[in-house]
């Protein structure tokens, strides 16, 4: 029996022999890692695809069944789709990936639900990888290395003990249809510590779902959070692209799932109806966030913010729109979802001076609603903005039975008024944090 290599030794031999096309070879040291780190799936999928390249597609697909569904079986389901994205790689087409995709929807589905057993243990496996090295599998001829590596890919070893998973963010909204389309077409990427991930005013063209590790959500230098595996970020990229509003920053080694906007259209094109889903689940995240930031909601209970929610109609606009002009009567109350306006106001002279740029949670119009008067500032749309408008006559119902409301609203306008007509006189160059006119 030859002596074990240690594992820098193995890792270089297998970098050697792939960078040489000789999977072949790859695979003996690749087995023999994986004997050593029993536990490292990275390895054990690097192996499967190995095995295939070697020439035993079967046999890889087979390993990478068995280590999805011992991940599913661990409460691990979006490593577990990691696994089977690697194998649709590979062999799009194969059902016994497509079915492995489908347990592991309907556990993520039932896991949202509540109903979802914890599974039983699986049954334990003979042992065939024990004191096989790469020097031994390399002395065998192809068919029998090929064969005794496939043994060593689907040898996991014991069983850990089995766990309920949590629910899948995003794929849980979608139909099973809908789950296996958007699967096939996500990027999956797997990222060193200090890696960016998203940067703050870049524009958004796709969605982030972190698979495994952290992330910090910075806005300028200040930490908002730390956001772990499960967490979906970037969302509204699927509807309107608009800047990105944070920075997300690799804490430690991290795997992420990536989802462009440019799939969802072509989606849109070839399958509709899970365009639409995908859609509606950015919408509901949006007006989820929109309901836990925005001033104005958080006077209310939950059940009466989305009883209020209801009254509202969803409403966007291109670049460059004016949403009010300054001076014509106020049509309702706007609450800016996602981009952003600016904020002017006519002076004495007849120029603009910009006052404001407004972002998501801010309410303009509300001026004119509660004075009865001309608006008294133009809100021009900077970019792509989508809003939620109550009209005018929706805005006095509101008001008169939430007198907390109107009591905001008073306060937020009497400020502005006082801020306009500073506006309107001044010679001065306005500091825009200082001045937020409606």
């Amino acid at each position: 029996m030859s002596a074990p290599l240690s594992p820098e030794t193995l890792q270089a031999e297998i970098d050697h022999a792939l960078a040489e096309g000789r999977p072949l070879d790859a695979i003996a040291y690749l087995a023999e890692l994986c004997i050593t780190s029993p536990e490292n799936r990275h390895l054990r999928t690097a192996l499967a695809i190995a095995l295939g390249d070697a020439g035993n597609p079967a046999g890889a697909l087979k390993a990478l069944r068995a280590l999805a569904d011992r991940l599913a079986h661990q409460g691990y389901l979006l490593p577990a789709m990691v696994i089977v994205r690697h194998g649709l790689e590979h062999a799009p087409d194969d059902a016994t990936l497509l079915a492995t995709l489908k347990r592991l929807h309907v556990r993520g589905v039932r896991a949202k639900a509540g109903n979802l057993p914890t599974p039983p243990p699986l049954k334990t496996q003979l042992q065939t990888s024990q004191g096989a090295t790469a020097n031994e599998l390399l002395a065998l001829q192809k068919a029998e290395r090929l064969e005794r590596v496939a043994q060593i890919a689907c040898d996991l070893g014991p069983s850990q003990n089995p766990a309920i998973p949590l629910p899948m963010p995003l794929f849980c909204e979608l139909d099973q249809e809908g789950f296996i389309e958007t699967v096939k077409r996500l990027r999956y990427r797997r990222l060193a510590a200090g890696s960016k991930i998203m940067s703050e005013g870049a524009k958004g063209d796709s969605l982030v779902i972190i698979v495994s590790g952290h992330a910090l959500v910075q806005k300028g230098e200040i930490t908002l959070a730390t956001v772990g595996a499960g967490v979906v970020l970037g969302e509204m990229a699927i509807i309107t692209g608009a800047l990105r509003t944070a920075t997300v920053i690799a804490k430690e080694e991290i795997e992420i799932f990536e989802l462009t906007r440019a799939d969802v259209e072509k989606l849109a094109l070839e399958k509709p109806k899970i365009a639409e889903e995908l859609v509606n689940y950015a919408r509901k995240r949006l007006l989820s966030n929109l309901l836990r930031t925005s001033a104005l909601f958080a006077h209310f209970n939950d059940e009466t913010r989305y009883s209020l929610l209801d009254r509202f109609s969803r409403i966007g606009f291109n670049p460059g729109t004016k949403i009010i002009n300054q001076g014509t009567p106020g049509q309702g109350l706007y609450v800016i979802a996602t981009g952003e306006v600016e904020v002017s106001v006519a002076k004495d002279d007849g120029d603009s001076v910009v006052v404001a740029n407004l972002g998501p949670g801010e309410v303009v119009g509300e001026i004119a609603l509660l004075h009865d008067q001309p608006t008294t500032a133009t809100v021009t749309a900077r970019g792509n903005v989508g809003a939620l408008f109550l009209p005018r006559d929706e805005f006095q119902q509101v008001v008169s039975a939430n007198p907390e409301v109107r009591e905001y609203l008073s306060s937020l306008s009497n400020d502005r008024l006082a801020a306009s007509r500073a506006a309107a006189t001044t010679t001065e160059v306005l500091d825009a944090d200082d001045l937020i006119v409606l």
